[in-house]
């Protein structure tokens, strides 16, 4: 199973935390937080030259703290990273791109290849799973020219055993420079990975605890070999993002961390490297000379320059429309200014970008609080609101997400069916999404039992033979939500809606702090909640272990699951859906079984509604209008990734 299953809370980060951090090797991001970094002495500029330089102005939301890959990872330190370094890998609607490599290993172009590997007992391997193990008795496992659930075997502790190994080829193109004219090779990608591995280097180990070797073959191409055993559906994830060894190779991996020619200094083979960094001001860079596509006329700018602006509560727009920014990145809170993005553009004095996701918005619902785990007992616990699924799928008709997309997001999102945006090839398509509808709403919960008796609108329905319920409860719930000015709104929407169905809603507006403490004091982690509204950003891959029953945090599991830290905060059970989502978990190279799966996990998933999903988060950049190659895609690592492209035109203005 692929390695994106193993990041505990890697891909799929609560979005309310201030930092989501990715995990994956080519990146080199990293999930810990930055360090404090001695502000280096502005570097000298290179000579100028005799003509007039060409300059282009990118304004970040903030400083980085770091543009070390292996020491921090934010919005604005890769802003700047993709001028240093083009590639290796961009994703491009989800779907990774070479940028300095010839192609991407596969199976079907022999860049990925299978072979036979003897184990013994307590050899590290993988299980069916991907899970990082110690071969004894009762493992599940791979053996030689297995790749799928169906042929995989339980060893018995005594038989000699096979397994099967994965290896991918990386091959560079040929000629890559760093920019200080050194060749960069493959020996380069090596030492790279040696410092991920370092113990010193504060990086989840996930990618490097289910590699076997990675070693250079020969100057252009770099051999991954995986654990026996372990089987991934994207190799691409297992080639390290180079580090120019002969600039670091005399400091140590902890020296490293903390120095000035990684932190504020790093040498790439990209679009520009940089000349000076002016703390509490911006970084400067320049064109490479030795850029791999410098022949073809790239980048289009001279010098390009990265202004931090003063940290405001509100997106201020004044620097783009008075030429001082020719970019306001992701990082500088536009998505929180729609409205005045979109006026300025119809006024023709910017471009917007708006994308979609990963991340997206839900209301869980508090099926099973935890003082269910040893018994319910009705006359002590809180009334089981939730238990039934046409109670959820009432609260879906009577919310009104329409009005939360038109009104808060100014119709730049849309409404998810359950948790991978509909750019995602593993997005189920045609899920249905209950609509809103109060009459549809209030029938589902006059079916369930919850009757309005008293004839007042203004009072909650009551329980009339709800199961599980005391006839006379009123249907009245507790709204929890991290206060923003945004949640505000939406909560507003929520509790209005909710009451024409007859449903009261209390909103509590929480500290992201408080609402996401662990359990089992937590509001969340330990299960105390009726609704709560949540972000979740998904991986590449569908994270069908958000709603398995193993990953229910309890007193008996340590309040963190099983496998995937207790993501499962609902309490949410069923046994169809645990059996496909296992399924997928194990399925290896089988793309069959694990397509029906996803497809059967995510049926379900809309029919029963853990979670009522409200809308993918939105990110935003904008620009001068007449800046051409722009766009914004949500799966890459950064909107700036075609940054090499970026040209002033009047035929962008036009358009």
């Amino acid at each position: 199973m692929d390695h994106h299953y193993h990041k505990l809370l890697g891909n799929i980060t609560l979005v309310l935390i201030a930092s989501v951090m990715a995990l994956s090797a080519c990146s080199g991001k990293t999930s810990q937080a930055t360090p404090s970094v001695v502000t280096s002495e502005p570097t000298a500029a290179p000579t100028p030259t005799a003509k007039a330089t060409s300059k282009l102005t990118v304004c970040l939301g903030e400083e980085p703290q770091t543009l070390y890959l292996y020491a921090g990872s934010s919005q604005a330190m890769w802003s700047v990273l993709e001028a240093i370094y083009d590639g290796p890998i961009d994703t491009q609607n989800n779907t990774p791109v070479p940028v300095i490599l010839n192609d991407l290993p596969t199976l079907d172009n022999g860049g990925v290849k299978l072979q036979s590997v003897a184990v013994s007992q307590g050899d590290k391997v993988a299980n069916t799973e991907g899970d990082v193990v110690s071969l004894q008795a009762g493992v599940k496992v791979f053996p030689e020219a297995c790749t799928m659930e169906s042929c995989a075997v339980t060893w018995d502790g005594t038989s000699a055993l096979n397994l099967v190994q994965m290896t991918a080829d990386f091959s560079l193109l040929a000629g890559l420079k760093w920019s200080d004219g050194e060749a960069l090779t493959a020996d380069d990608s090596v030492y790279s990975y040696q410092l991920s591995a370092d113990p010193s280097t504060k990086v989840v180990k996930t990618n490097i605890e289910r590699t076997s070797t990675y070693e250079a073959v020969d100057a252009q191409t770099v051999k991954w070999t995986g654990i026996p055993g372990y089987l991934t559906t994207r190799p691409s994830s297992f080639f390290w993002l180079p580090q120019p060894k002969h600039l670091l190779a005399t400091q140590t991996a902890a020296e490293l961390n903390t120095a000035d020619i990684t932190n504020k200094t790093p040498m790439g083979w990209g679009a520009y490297q940089i000349a000076e960094w002016i703390p509490g001001s911006e970084i400067r860079l320049v064109k490479n000379p030795n850029y791999f596509k410098a022949s073809e006329g790239l980048p289009k700018f001279d010098e390009l320059v990265y202004r931090f602006l003063p940290t405001v509560p509100n997106a201020d727009l004044s620097p783009l429309v008075n030429g001082e920014c020719d970019i306001m990145d992701t990082s500088t809170g536009l998505a929180d200014q729609i409205q005045t993005v979109r006026e300025l553009e119809l006024a023709g004095k910017l471009t917007s970008y708006f994308g979609q996701g990963p991340a997206w918005e839900a209301i869980n619902f508090g099926i099973k609080p935890a003082t269910y785990d040893a018994v319910y007992n009705p006359y002590e616990d809180r009334q089981d609101f939730f238990g039934d699924a046409r109670t959820r799928q009432a609260f879906a008709a009577c919310i009104n997400r329409p009005a939360i997309i038109k009104d808060v997001l100014f119709s730049q999102s849309q409404i998810p069916p359950t948790y991978l945006p509909l750019t995602n090839p593993l997005a189920v398509q045609g899920l249905p999404v209950i609509g809103y509808d109060t009459a549809a709403g209030i029938q589902l919960l006059e079916e369930v039992g919850w009757k309005e008796q008293d004839g007042d609108p203004n009072t909650p329905r009551t329980a009339a033979g709800v199961n599980n319920v005391f006839n006379g409860t009123p249907l009245s719930v507790a709204y929890s939500v991290a206060d923003t000015e945004q949640n505000r709104q939406i909560a507003q929407i929520v509790v209005s809606s909710l009451k024409d169905c007859g449903v009261e809603v209390t909103p509590q507006f929480l500290a992201p702090s408080e609402l996401l403490a662990a359990g089992p004091d937590g509001l969340l982690f330990g299960r105390k909640f009726d609704l709560a509204q949540l972000g979740w950003s998904s991986g590449t891959l569908p994270s069908c272990f958000l709603y398995s029953t193993s990953e229910i945090p309890t007193e008996a599991n340590g309040w963190m699951g099983t496998k995937y830290g207790g993501v499962n905060l609902t309490g949410y059970s069923n046994p169809d859906y645990d059996s496909a989502c296992a399924a997928m978990l194990k399925s290896g190279l089988d793309s069959a079984t694990f397509n029906q799966d996803n497809q059967i996990t995510q049926q379900i998933l809309a029919n029963d509604l853990p979670m009522l999903p409200l809308f993918y988060q939105i990110k935003a950049m904008a620009s001068r209008v007449d800046l051409c190659g722009l766009s914004l895609d949500t799966s890459s690592r950064s909107g700036l990734s075609s940054i090499e492209n970026l040209e002033i035109s009047k035929t962008c203005a036009a358009q």
